[in-house]
């Protein structure tokens, strides 16, 4: 699994790269530590007429944990290409090689249901359920969509690449709440860059 961070955009010529090797469960657990630690941000908010606060993550660690764990289990380990994440300002990427089984459509996607499920990678799925990071029963697209809806977050995008069916793609935009700082971190890289 790579994970690539282009903090100032694709454009600029300053990214970060990370790569995971060794078991996939492994991998898997290791990048999601680093996008725990590295890229997940929160942010508390305040209100003057009640006690209560309510907290705010930039991406949800529970959607990005459901989104990566699915690329590991739907992707296509006889092509050699890595799951791929790429951190940008305004979102996270994550692409996987030959794309999700030809079972699945793209309008299913865009309405966040998927009624038809074939996997390509049963015993992977068995392994990832045994280690509780997923449970293989069609569960990760209604779980990424309740955690950004819980969080407040705008709905995930995802790209199956029809027809050709040549990658997959989510994409987990980042909270509203937090445009500021990275437009701002964003004018900065391009005056400095």
């Amino acid at each position: 699994i790579d994970v690539v961070e282009f903090p100032n955009g694709l454009g600029a010529k300053k990214f970060n790269e990370k790569t995971f090797k060794g078991a996939i469960q492994k991998q898997l657990t290791d990048a999601l530590s680093y996008l725990k630690a590295n890229i997940i941000k929160s942010r508390v908010i305040k209100y003057a007429d009640r006690a209560e606060s309510d907290t705010i993550f930039n991406y949800p660690y529970e959607a990005l944990e459901e989104s990566l764990s699915n690329a590991v289990y739907h992707r296509n380990y006889e092509l050699r290409d890595p799951i791929e994440v790429r951190v940008l300002p305004t979102a996270i990427e994550i692409i996987s090689y030959n794309g999700v089984d030809p079972s699945l459509k793209q309008i299913d996607f865009d309405k966040g249901v998927v009624k038809a499920r074939r996997y390509r990678n049963r015993r992977t799925g068995e392994f990832l359920k045994e280690l509780n990071l997923t449970e293989g029963r069609g569960t990760g697209l209604p779980t990424i969509l309740r955690v950004l809806s819980k969080n407040g977050s705008v709905p995930p995008k995802f790209d199956t690449n029809e027809p050709e069916r040549g990658f997959f793609v989510t994409e987990l935009l980042n909270h509203p709440d937090f445009h500021g700082s990275l437009v701002e971190g964003l004018v900065e890289g391009l005056v400095e860059g």
